[in-house]
């Protein structure tokens, strides 16, 4: 009988979760972010981690990032031919980034305007490093 592991069905293994893990530290040590999570592009959540005050299901969170995604994806396509690569929504008290990591989404949220870019620069890092796991697959 064989074990279903975490995230095997998104071809997600041990060793890869392992890999993933200090880009989600390098996020959360270098952005001023009040959530993140690591999402599939059907909205699946991988990971996902909140300051307590900041009320928000990880489900619904990881949703969020994932309709946005295929929203503004769509746009992309229509426009410009090519994939997205992030999307930024901002309102006077915060914001949601949510970036392509090419096998995954990383949707982070944070309510200091003025670290939008620091995290924005974050995230490419982190997505870069991220799709080296996945690539040839």
């Amino acid at each position: 009988m064989n074990d279903i592991q975490f995230g095997s069905d998104l071809g997600i293994n041990a060793n890869d979760i392992e890999k993933m893990s200090p880009q989600i530290t390098f996020i959360t040590s270098n952005a001023d972010i009040e959530a993140i999570a690591l999402v599939s592009f059907e909205g699946y959540q991988i990971a996902f981690s909140a300051l307590p005050q900041y009320h928000v299901d990880g489900d619904q969170f990881c949703g969020l990032g994932a309709a946005l995604l295929l929203t503004g994806r769509s746009a992309i396509q229509t426009l410009f031919q090519e994939d997205l690569s992030e999307i930024i929504v901002r309102a006077d008290d915060g914001y949601i980034i949510v970036t392509n990591a090419g096998k995954l989404l990383i949707v982070c949220a944070g309510t200091i305007i003025n670290s939008l870019m620091k995290t924005v620069k974050v995230m490419r890092i982190a997505a870069k490093n991220l799709m080296k796991i996945f690539e040839g697959r």
